[in-house]
């Protein structure tokens, strides 16, 4: 099993599927979660400390936090999470 799954949350899956779409700013993410960057910032640092291979994506262009194109293992991770909300989306739908 994998055991970093046991430290995340539906809002890190929402936040990991959401890194799949390119430029996106952290900014936008954060609000859609109802957080601050800095505390996404958080988040991803824990990640980071929990998940083997992610790296996180951030870059700053022209004074904005965005993100940078994700490797092949983040990516996987990324796939994963979305794979896993849209399981959670339709068990709801079901009932």
């Amino acid at each position: 099993m994998v055991t970093y799954l046991r430290h995340l949350d539906i809002d890190d899956l929402i936040v990991l599927s959401s890194l799949l779409q390119p430029d996106l700013r952290l900014s936008y993410i954060a609000k859609a979660l109802g957080i601050t960057p800095p505390a996404l910032s958080h988040r991803m640092h824990k990640y980071k400390e929990h998940i083997p291979n992610f790296e996180a994506p951030i870059i700053k262009i022209k004074g904005k936090i965005r993100l940078a194109p994700l490797n092949e293992e983040t990516t996987k991770i990324c796939l994963k999470a979305k794979q896993a909300l849209e399981a959670l989306s339709s068990v709801d739908e079901a009932a």
